[in-house]
């Protein structure tokens, strides 16, 4: 990183990293849910960081990026990870409110029958 520009562009790609994983458990929590979400996505984004250090170096003829040209890599993944987590995230809530949300027959009914005598011709 030798200009500013290069140090604005990595600190708002770390922000947007950060935004993406920002999360939200049922009690309200953000801490907490910001914490569920990177434990959940971290180990998958460090390994796809890894394969595509690992493809660039094999096609740079073995040259491993600046580091922070891998965290850039890290980041970028991350953001992708993150949203994809979190609209997974998102989905099932909804789905749980729905659920809740949905009447049945079953709630709106009463389960007696009638004792009436049935009439045949």
């Amino acid at each position: 990183m030798k200009t500013v520009r290069e140090k604005i562009t990595f600190v708002l790609t770390a922000f947007a990293y950060m935004l993406f994983h920002l999360g939200k458990m049922p009690d309200g929590s953000i801490f907490m849910g910001t914490l569920t979400a990177l434990a959940s996505t971290l180990p998958f984004e460090i390994a796809f960081t890894y394969l595509v250090v690992v493809f660039i170096r094999r096609t740079t003829g073995g040259k491993i990026p600046p580091w922070d040209r891998i965290l850039r890599i890290f980041f970028t993944i991350g953001i992708l990870f993150g949203l994809i987590y979190n609209l997974y995230v998102m989905g099932a809530i909804e789905e749980q409110r729905r659920e809740q949300e949905q009447s049945t027959v079953s709630r709106s009914a009463d389960h007696d029958t009638r004792k009436a005598r049935s009439h045949s011709a």
